[in-house]
């Protein structure tokens, strides 16, 4: 440790210094899910080329995780500081099982995560973010209608969800998984979108 370091962790007493170790774990696993993110998004994504879609919907899965880490919600989108972010699946869940299992164990934003299946007449503004399947393009619209204005992230895979308003839409481009990011559908929620999370995405400017 250099020399200016320690004497800036012995003046900042015992609560200062692991305050300063838990802001530097967390750069640290910001800088490695960056890193491994941009893994995911430059090399093949052969389980989509293959059609395994267990295989498939981990790499989806690691994506939303990763949205979440770069999405700020605002503070009066969770009940209290310990409420978890809650990601919803609308239509069929392929996360279900060992698949999402590991997802409930990590935190975003200092917020436990949990995901679930979106239930029938369920208000979709319950979740902080949304992952709709595809398939059902009259199920998007609706829940996309339902959403306008709420702090929802709305994540979908299916060609044009991001020209129907949704926020962001999981793409398969050469082989490679990748995502849209809709600048107009995102003006309409109070969500702040870091712009490391912009500078990844494939810019959409659609009115909503």
């Amino acid at each position: 440790m250099r020399i200016g370091q320690q004497k800036v962790e012995k003046d900042a007493g015992p609560e200062g210094r692991r305050a300063q170790r838990r802001e530097l774990r967390q750069v640290m696993w910001t800088a490695l899910g960056l890193l491994a993110w941009a893994v995911l998004l430059f090399n093949p994504l052969r389980a989509c080329a293959e059609g395994d879609d267990e295989s498939e919907y981990r790499v989806k899965l690691a994506f939303l995780y990763n949205f979440a880490q770069f999405v700020e919600w605002p503070q009066d989108a969770f009940r209290d500081p310990a409420a978890p972010l809650t990601i919803c699946v609308a239509g069929q869940d392929p996360f279900q099982g060992e698949i999402g299992q590991g997802l409930r164990a990590r935190t975003a934003g200092g917020h436990l995560v949990d995901i679930r299946k979106l239930k029938r007449d369920e208000s979709p503004r319950g979740c902080h973010m949304i992952f709709v399947r595809a398939g059902d393009r009259k199920l998007a619209g609706r829940l996309l209608a339902d959403l306008r204005g709420s702090s929802t992230l709305t994540v979908g895979e299916t060609k044009g969800f991001a020209d129907l308003g949704g926020v962001i839409n999981l793409v398969v481009e050469e082989n490679k998984l990748r995502f849209e990011i809709n600048l107009g559908a995102a003006r309409h929620t109070r969500l702040k979108i870091s712009s490391k999370l912009l500078a990844l995405a494939k810019i959409v400017d659609a009115a909503p």
